[in-house]
């Protein structure tokens, strides 16, 4: 297998902020005595996303049951109700942010973020290779923090409004493999968690709607 080259490398290290950034910010959504659970729950959905996404490599698909096996052992849920509520809460937090009008959901993302010339690449390779220092940390944050002038609406949803560039990574129909996706995980979730599914479904249709909406806004 082919080794990233420098440009997937600041890629890399630009999504890994910016994800670290909206799990601090959705973390403190919930009250202090849920953020366990939270990290629980963005575990277990991050892992169900993946076996279901045409690009995770096969490996990393197929160890996603036991990954979310292990982290129930490590994890246990004592609160199931609050988990379960917390749950339901997490996935349409989780969808709504993959169907957000903003940069990170451009197709034109990487182009204004100008990856092929970012240098962050060199000091994440760094990183992933356990130079896990403060200094190699800081050095990326500041570099990414730099590199996202050029995307200014990353933490926006109305990036179709404010940038003439903006096109959203999905089309009105590729959304439809994106909700049976999410659709999937919710039913799995309802049968080993007990969330409620008829309920995901009202507000998932409530999403679609709202995502045609801005679809349309932008083309006229």
């Amino acid at each position: 297998m082919p080794r990233p080259d420098e440009t997937t490398f600041s890629l890399l290290a630009v999504l890994k902020e910016i994800n670290d950034r909206e799990f601090r910010k959705r973390l403190q959504g919930f009250p202090e005595k849920l953020h366990y659970y939270v990290v629980l729950a963005a575990g277990i959905i991050g892992a169900e996303n993946s076996k279901r996404i045409s690009e995770t490599p096969a490996g990393v698909a197929e160890q996603s049951d036991a990954f979310i096996e292990d982290l129930l052992k490590v994890t246990p849920v004592d609160d199931e109700k609050a988990f379960r509520e917390l749950l339901e809460v997490y996935i349409i937090k989780t969808l709504e942010s993959e169907l957000r009008f903003c940069c990170v959901n451009c197709r034109n993302f990487e182009q204004c973020l100008d990856a092929e010339n970012l240098s962050v690449g060199q000091v994440f390779k760094k990183r992933v290779y356990g130079d896990e220092t403060a200094e190699t940390r800081k050095e990326i944050t500041l570099q990414v923090e730099r590199a996202l002038r050029n995307t200014p609406y990353t933490d926006s949803d109305d990036a179709h409004l404010l940038c003439d560039k903006f096109i959203h990574q999905y089309t009105a129909s590729d959304t439809g493999e994106v909700f049976g996706r999410y659709a999937s995980i919710a039913s799995g979730l309802s049968e080993k968690f007990g969330i409620d599914y008829k309920a995901f479904q009202q507000q998932m249709i409530e999403i679609n709607i709202s995502f045609f909406k801005k679809s349309q806004a932008k083309e006229h």
